[in-house]
């Protein structure tokens, strides 16, 4: 499946003092790009905007010339190895899952099969996305101690009181102490995790997400005149505000005859939406869609009117972005980094609460009923130049580019800071599964070497063999239709 490569340089940094160990870092002599592994738990098939950031950006990365790959856990019999457009190779590793589609983490169990990948592909990049993943905090974990510059993008908030956001604090310190640099998807994000990892402001950078305004076009044909519909796309579960929304739809519905619901989404707090359109007997007017693929999310939009969001925490909110590409007016609620996303004249903010938002929707019903709106083609022309995925492409670019040229702290550093950084319960037991980490690293490369490791086939990337292989079939099949002659169908002399 793999195959040896000549002309390849590898570099290998001192992970410990006076020791060289093997690492996967590895570039073509020459040559600017990266090989870059994008690690989350979540991602294709599942759907939210952490799964969208990571395939989008990976093909702009492709188009501009790096070598991307995506390690994720099996979905399903979803398991192996699976190519998506333009040669995106992802591993689904066979990781047992935990919670939310997020892995059981023990920090060591994940060491070999990631090996796997990062020497296979000789990645000199690995950035791992979503605080809530256990898979990326592994990978930054690992990737260290295997002398891997590191970059992770954080596209949540949390708080600081809740029993899980403390812990989950705390393990964002300790895999953050040592990251060459940090993404956060907006200026509060970026303040919320410096606080909450007691991060150096520095080498955190904000890249907003985007949407390809392409996607997500305007169709007003699709809309009821005779009504108003109200789109919800939205995960369903308390973070998102469902408790919210079940209180607004009794209140509206009763107000406004002609209104009507449609929300596409899973979660358990599908059964508070279920109960209230029950009660209310509102079965014609709110209408559950279930859970939607990427592809199906533009046609559910340009039926509606207004784009609603309820979340009580959001660090960009990228849904937000695509309703109002379709030309939808939307209404949200003022948490998070969400007042940072659209200008003022293209959103209404409100309050998290029911009175709040039932407020703001009643404007926006009144302004649509008079015809005081901007048509949907104005709108999308706005926001298609405000977000772009080329734009956001180009500025992690630079940040790999930043990174690859810094130092990985050796192992005797790193324990240092772990002890510093992290305090001194937290820093030794992390220092404590540092040194377990690398000497189960010392381990596999004692069974077996890096070395007589199978170097994978490049899809994307310089040597990328996918686009030559598109390329040749694209020459083939013009040289064919050049010189075969279409008035007697047979080919010319």
């Amino acid at each position: 499946m793999g195959q040896r490569r000549r002309g390849v340089a590898v570099h290998l940094p001192t992970t410990s003092k006076g020791s060289d160990v093997p690492t996967a870092t590895a570039t073509f002599r020459g040559s600017a790009k990266h090989n870059i592994c994008m690690v989350s738990d979540f991602f294709y098939p599942n759907m939210g905007g952490v799964e969208s950031h990571i395939y989008e950006l990976s093909q702009c990365l492709i188009e501009k010339g790096h070598k991307v790959v995506v390690a994720t856990h099996a979905y399903g019999n979803r398991t192996g190895i699976r190519y998506l457009t333009n040669g995106l190779k992802v591993y689904y590793l066979p990781l047992q899952v935990m919670y939310n589609q997020s892995t059981i983490t023990t920090c060591l169990h994940s060491l070999p099969l990631l090996r796997c990948v990062f020497v296979r592909e000789r990645i000199s990049v690995v950035h791992a996305h979503s605080s809530f993943s256990a898979m990326a905090h592994d990978a930054l974990f690992h990737a260290k101690t295997m002398g891997i510059n590191t970059v992770f993008t954080d596209h949540s908030l949390f708080g600081f009181a809740d029993v899980s956001s403390v812990l989950t604090n705390k393990l964002l310190t300790v895999t953050l102490c040592d990251t060459n640099h940090i993404v956060c998807v907006s200026y509060t994000s970026k303040e919320n995790t410096v606080l909450r990892a007691g991060l150096n402001p520095e080498i955190v950078s904000v890249i907003p997400n985007a949407v390809e305004p392409t996607d997500f076009t305007p169709d007003p044909s699709q809309r009821q005149e005779d009504s108003i519909t109200i789109v919800v796309v939205s995960r369903l579960v308390y973070r998102k505000g469902i408790d919210l929304l079940g209180g607004i739809i009794p209140k509206l519905c009763l107000k406004h005859p002609d209104l009507h619901f449609l929300i596409g989404g899973e979660g358990p707090k599908r059964i508070v939406l279920e109960e209230v359109r029950e009660k209310y007997q509102l079965h014609d007017r709110v209408r559950l869609l279930g859970a939607l693929e990427h592809k199906d999310v533009r046609g559910v939009l340009v039926q509606g009117h207004i784009f609603l969001n309820t979340s009580l925490t959001e660090a960009f909110c990228m849904a937000i972005v695509e309703g109002a590409s379709c030309g939808l007016q939307v209404v949200s609620t003022r948490v998070g980094g969400i007042p940072e996303v659209l200008p003022e004249d293209l959103i209404t903010l409100c309050e998290p609460n029911v009175r709040s938002l039932c407020e703001g929707l009643e404007s926006v019903i009144a302004r649509q009923r008079a015809g005081t709106v901007p048509s949907p083609a104005s709108i999308h022309a706005r926001v298609g130049t405000l977000y772009t995925w080329r734009n956001v492409a180009e500025r992690t670019e630079k940040v790999y580019d930043k990174v690859v040229g810094q130092e990985v702290l050796p192992l005797d550093r790193r324990l240092f800071r772990l002890r510093s950084h992290c305090g001194p319960v937290a820093g030794a037991i992390f220092s404590f599964m540092a040194i377990l980490d690398f000497l189960f690293l010392l381990l596999l490369q004692w069974l077996r070497p890096d070395s007589v490791m199978d170097v994978a086939m490049d899809a994307t990337g310089p040597q990328g063999r996918w686009r030559r292989v598109l390329d040749c079939r694209k020459s083939i099949t013009s040289k064919s239709a050049m010189t075969k002659d279409p008035a007697v169908g047979q080919t010319r002399l």
